[in-house]
């Protein structure tokens, strides 16, 4: 998808999240990535795996602060 000339994927926020196609296929790709995976048994429910921890912290964001 690094085509500039495709469509711009829509975002938009839900109850202070990412959401939308964009919010979708970010966390789709996360999830590839072994930032996320899902907790056995359950279908909706997802926990940051170490991987994801390291991740998100070389990139500077802190996971542990709560939004506003």
């Amino acid at each position: 998808m690094n085509d500039h000339s495709q469509k711009t994927l829509k975002a938009k926020s839900c109850y202070g999240h990412l959401g939308g196609t964009l919010g979708n296929r970010l966390f789709e790709r996360l999830l590839e990535l072994n930032w996320f995976e899902r907790e056995e048994d359950t279908t909706t429910v997802y926990r940051l795996t170490e991987t994801g921890k390291e991740e998100f912290a070389r990139l500077g964001v802190n996971f542990m602060k709560r939004g506003k």
